[in-house]
């Protein structure tokens, strides 16, 4: 198609039904190029809320990154706790074996001892041994205050 600028250009005398149809083709490009400037400008629009958008994602990523770091921290943090939970459970089962390994050498050995007594008449093994086992204490020992500002 030629344009109505060529048209008149060339000197050709044209019907007014041709000009006004060059008219509205003309205008229809114009239009066109409207919707395609206001497009491009929604496309402009789009590329900004992307780049908004990889901001942020890069924002909350960093984010991520952080608590996944701090909770992984925490995990250590648990993880030694737990082990040291173990320790000392085990440190105490230690010791209490120690206390009942010494409690039955300590039994045996008033039990031992109770055979070497002398028992007087109508008392029995069990009451010379608690009279002999009260005097001292088994767990802990008996501490007397001293006065200690002089």
């Amino acid at each position: 198609m030629t344009s109505l600028t060529d048209i008149e250009e060339t000197g050709e005398s044209t019907s007014p039904g041709m000009r006004a149809k060059m008219r509205m083709l003309a205008q229809m490009a114009e239009a066109l190029e409207d919707e395609a400037a206001g497009l491009y400008r929604r496309a402009a629009g789009y590329e900004e809320e992307e780049f908004l958008l990889e901001h942020e994602i890069e924002e909350r990523q960093t984010e991520i990154n952080r608590l996944s770091l701090k909770l992984g921290a925490l995990r250590a943090d648990r993880d030694t706790l737990l082990a040291k939970i173990t320790s000392l459970n085990d440190e105490a089962t230690a010791l209490r074996e120690e206390v009942y390994c010494n409690e039955e050498a300590r039994a045996l050995a008033a039990i031992e001892r109770a055979d070497d007594l002398q028992m007087p008449p109508g008392q029995s093994v069990m009451e010379a041994t608690a009279e002999s086992a009260a005097s001292r204490t088994v767990y802990f020992r008996r501490v007397e205050l001293t006065d200690v500002s002089r």
